[in-house]
């Protein structure tokens, strides 16, 4: 899967597919995309999420930075 960089998010909220991430129940799909950490230039692995939105399923790459702090990479 190709991966697009997303968004470093400290509030809880970050809207995709037209819905906040935030209120949905990610799927782990118990793989990992080995991707570069923009903040620090580090390449690590990333946990790979699904959810589904309107019968359509998305994947993205998410990684806990810190209390409430999120990098996201999105499945293209």
């Amino acid at each position: 899967m190709e991966w697009k960089l997303g968004k470093l998010i400290k509030n809880r909220t970050y809207k995709l597919w037209g819905v906040n991430l935030f209120d949905y129940e990610w799927t782990d799909t118990g793989e990992t995309a080995y991707l570069k950490d923009y903040t620090d230039g580090i390449r690590k692995n990333f946990k790979v999420y699904s959810i589904e939105v309107g019968g359509e399923t998305h994947y993205f790459a998410a990684m806990e930075r810190g209390a409430n702090t999120w990098l996201f990479f999105i499945g293209q």
